[in-house]
């Protein structure tokens, strides 16, 4: 054999990917690089808030905000729930404040309180928060309102469907999953609410910016706007009102929502205070353009009683405080947003009361290790 002629070359032979698999490689590096730029500090400028699918603009904001208050001061001692009346009524630092005073015991609150939400749909979004934040105190702003047979008939689609919500109570999805986990995907998602608006973005923006200065780093609302309390309320006003009232059956669907919610709560470790927020005595008058009362104004009365009494059994069967407001707590004519709502003015005066009489009623709150609420 000459071994001079003998010739011994090297090849490197790349594996040949089917098309399948380069177009899966391809798709992966798009959206590798879409979640790059998606996470630039010029496209997040861009966008008003972290979007979550839900297109409930108050609701969203207070999640973002939420987030920056827990990277900022650490998960919450308690949580403030319910809808506008609590969002509106309850100053988490006039509570902390009154709270402290009171017991001695120094908490940090936040107001999660969300407009138009419904007994039922707090308890969903409550249950997601007390999870990740392990509160160690669960005040539920609730009134008679809550149980109304309008709102046992109004059920919002946003939170039933929304596939973040259902992915956060453990029901996975691909979308849930993608809506917490990616920039690029939640930019993708406040992008499609500009769809009602003809995919006109700045809609969106000037729809988040109404809200700018509205709502505090601790969740509460911080209107100043007052309304004459003493003057007769607008026509459709009433209609709404005795729309929501209907025929004065209590909603079931909310109260069993409500036993829930207090449930979760204290096998979370939580203590628990239902507290009834305050509305102005002209609600029941609910005068005509004349001055004079209605006719139903006896009936709303026997609604709250009604109300009121299967509060009571709830806090009984559960062990735990319900709060009933007082008349004797004076909240200045300029403290009224409207005939159920405080402003911030009536807020403070209320919430005062509020937390002062939370200490009075609660025992000291249990602790929390390091590792819970993180």
């Amino acid at each position: 054999m000459n071994w001079s002629e003998k010739r011994v070359s090297l090849k490197f032979q790349h594996p040949r990917l089917s098309l399948g698999a380069t177009a899966l490689v391809i798709f992966i590096l798009t959206c590798l690089l879409a979640e790059i730029v998606a996470r630039a500090p010029f496209i997040q400028a861009q966008i008003p808030y972290q979007a979550y699918g839900i297109n409930h603009t108050q609701l969203e904001l207070q999640l973002n905000l939420l987030n920056k208050y827990a990277r900022e001061k650490g998960a919450p001692d308690c949580f403030i729930f319910g809808s506008s009346q609590a969002f509106r009524e309850t100053d988490p630092a006039a509570f902390e404040r009154f709270y402290e005073t009171v017991s001695g015991e120094k908490v940090n609150c936040y107001n999660f309180g969300v407009t138009g939400s419904q007994i039922w749909s707090t308890s969903l979004l409550s249950e997601i928060l007390i999870r990740k934040y392990q509160p160690r105190l669960v005040v539920i702003g609730t009134s008679f309102l809550d149980y109304t047979e309008g709102r046992e008939q109004d059920i919002n689609e946003r939170y039933l469907k929304n596939d973040w919500l259902r992915y956060q109570t453990g029901a996975f999805n691909l979308n849930g999953w993608l809506t917490e986990h990616s920039y690029a995907w939640r930019a993708l998602t406040i992008l499609s609410y500009a769809a009602p608006y003809g995919m006109r973005y700045g809609e969106v923006v000037r729809g988040a910016r109404k809200w700018d200065g509205e709502i505090a780093d601790n969740g509460f609302a911080l209107s100043d706007v007052s309304v004459n309390p003493s003057l007769p309320v607008e026509t459709g006003f009433v209609k709404n009102l005795q729309k929501e009232f209907g025929d004065f059956g209590v909603s079931e669907r909310n109260l069993d929502a409500l036993e829930h919610l207090i449930s979760f709560s204290q096998q979370a470790g939580a203590q628990v205070l239902i507290a009834e927020m305050t509305y102005h005595p002209a609600l029941l008058e609910l005068k005509d353009r004349h001055g004079q009362p209605r006719a139903d104004k006896a009936l709303i009365l026997a609604f709250i009683d009604k109300v009121n009494a299967r509060l009571r059994d709830i806090a009984k069967n559960h062990g735990v405080p319900f709060l009933e407001a007082e008349s004797s707590v004076s909240i200045p004519d300029t403290g009224w947003y409207d005939l159920y709502h405080l402003n911030r003015v009536g807020a403070e005066v209320f919430s005062e009361w509020l937390g002062g009489q939370a200490a009075r009623l609660l025992g000291p709150l249990p602790t929390r290790s390091s590792s819970e609420g993180n």
